[in-house]
């Protein structure tokens, strides 16, 4: 094969490189799934525990899933920013090679190019750099090719042992051919060592499949409508209403100190959201939400569409209305991460103990109060503030 691999650094104001100018301490390990990319993200434990307290960075960001004290991946939609690099890439006739990596506000990629010369990125990305530029041989396209896979689970041998001891003795089948108990057995082993070993194993194997998982949940092209991003200013909360909808549903909602650039400014749904804040009125119910969590966290979702403007719920209240009362910590952990506030009015759930509780989107519990005052909540104090160099609290309500 007569070719080139050419590596650049691109320098983009959005997307992953933003990203990485957040959490600087991270390297982002890039690799395309469908419609969306696959990231994981390394680093110190101190920065991958800012990366999981923080809010999504992006409305594009699927999940975040902890994988170890050292690292964690989350499900991502490109930025249009980024879809154009990869388009301009192709159009110089390039085959990007996975992975690509974000470190620090740049976003190196890779790519194979037929042509034996070219200007490659040079004069047509913003900041762009050549890195190298070699020609491939049939040994460095092999190589190229192997680390395009991600590669298997990180299993320790004894938990591929247990894994495929069980597999092979019908444990997984239903209904079960084997217990722990005769895995263990033919496996020489204590039964709660089994146990810890086929748990652990399991959990690094359906971790490594999600991306995989959340890949055939994406429609075909012919079925992915339109991302329309919208935002306008709100002078009652003094913060921007940013919002993003696939076709009429609204898959995000931010609220922001700055204003978003480059989005739309008129949309039925942000209108109504606008007259709601200045008159605390409107009924936004009817206003369709397909919010990216997991099962508990849109039951305790749907639920909270159902508070009426005006009224409040305690966290408890919440978790017994859903028929899950021992999981009123869970049910603060939802609202911390509600991804489209307002719209689904995690502020009108409260402390069991009185005041209002902290808020996720910006401004806080300051914000949280402006809200509810619109609509006419009863409220007997005002929130809290907080201390200068005082440890920040986790984002949501206090679910006690």
């Amino acid at each position: 094969m007569d070719g080139t691999v050419e590596e650049w650094e691109v320098r983009l104001a959005h997307g992953l490189a933003e990203f990485s100018r957040q959490h600087p301490d991270l390297l982002c390990d890039v690799r395309p799934l469908g419609f969306r990319w696959s990231v994981v993200c390394s680093g110190s434990p101190a920065s991958v525990d800012r990366l999981a307290r923080s809010v999504p960075w992006d409305p594009s960001m699927v999940w975040l899933d902890r994988r170890s004290e050292t690292g964690a991946r989350f499900a991502y939609s490109p930025h249009p920013s980024e879809i154009g690099l990869l388009r301009r890439v192709a159009s110089l006739g390039g085959f990007i090679l996975p992975p690509l990596v974000g470190r620090a506000g740049h976003l190196r990629v890779r790519f194979l190019s037929a042509a034996r010369s070219s200007e490659g990125l040079a004069g047509r990305e913003g900041e762009a750099r050549l890195i190298a530029r070699r020609r491939l041989t049939a040994a460095g396209l092999r190589r190229e090719l192997d680390r395009i896979a991600e590669g298997p689970p990180p299993l320790t041998p004894r938990q591929t042992e247990v894994l495929l001891e069980a597999v092979r003795g019908g444990y997984y089948e239903v209904p079960r051919r084997s217990t722990v108990e005769e895995i263990a057995r033919r496996l020489h082993l204590g039964r709660s060592t089994t146990e810890e070993h086929l748990r652990s194993a399991e959990s690094h194997v359906v971790r490594s499949a999600a991306s995989l998982i959340a890949r055939a949940r994406e429609p075909s092209v012919g079925e992915v409508d339109p991302t329309v991003h919208v935002a306008r200013y709100s002078s009652e909360l003094a913060l921007y209403v940013d919002l993003v909808l696939r076709g009429e549903t609204v898959t995000s909602l931010r609220l922001l100190r700055r204003e978003p650039r480059g989005v739309g400014h008129e949309h039925p749904h942000l209108a109504r959201i606008l007259a709601h804040l200045r008159t605390g009125r409107e009924d936004l119910r009817d206003i369709p939400v397909d919010p990216a969590v997991g099962p508990f966290e849109r039951e305790v979702l749907e639920e909270l569409r159902r508070i009426p403007a005006g009224e409040t719920r305690t966290y408890t209240e919440i978790a017994h209305r859903i028929g899950r009362p021992q999981a009123v910590r869970a049910v603060g952990n939802a609202c911390a991460h509600n991804p489209i506030p307002v719209l689904i009015p995690c502020h009108r759930v409260v402390p069991a103990h009185g005041g209002i509780g902290n808020y996720s989107a910006a401004g806080g519990p300051e914000t949280k109060h402006r809200l509810l005052e619109r609509e006419g909540a009863h409220l007997t104090d005002r929130p809290e503030q907080r201390r200068s160099g005082s440890r920040p609290r986790r984002k949501g309500g206090d679910p006690r």
